[in-house]
């Protein structure tokens, strides 16, 4: 088995390609709803290490109300410090930020963060 996150949130092209950079990622499975016209995808994929760790949908695409922030965090454990402090860069740009990236009690270097499309983040790395 394997699970995949789906995020619903508002401007998916720009989440895409802000995610893709932030992890240093690929996308697939792209589709807009109707036609090519649409300035949002119904489904995206975000592909690391060739494994699909998070699908986008544009809210725009549905009629259910779907609440921003406030139930889940993304929670990922980076190989390398590199990494980590590369996607911190990116996904701090417009964030809120709950806890700076810097070193913790239980990990070597840690941030907390929601960034600019409401999903909130934790990231970390462990010696």
């Amino acid at each position: 088995m394997r699970m995949v996150f789906m995020a619903y949130l508002s401007g998916s092209i720009e989440a895409v390609d802000f995610y893709s950079k932030a992890f240093n990622a690929t996308s697939k499975n792209c589709f807009k709803a109707s036609d090519d016209d649409d300035d949002f995808y119904a489904h995206a994929e975000i592909v690391i290490n060739n494994q699909t760790v998070l699908a986008i949908s544009d809210t725009s695409h549905y009629s259910t109300n779907f609440v921003r922030e406030n139930n889940m965090q993304f929670w990922l454990t980076f190989d390398d410090e590199k990494s980590l402090d590369d996607a911190y860069n990116i996904l701090k740009q417009k964030a809120q930020i709950h806890y700076p990236l810097a070193p913790c009690e239980w990990c070597s270097k840690m941030a907390d963060l929601t960034d600019k499309f409401g999903i909130r983040w934790l990231l970390n790395y462990d010696l």
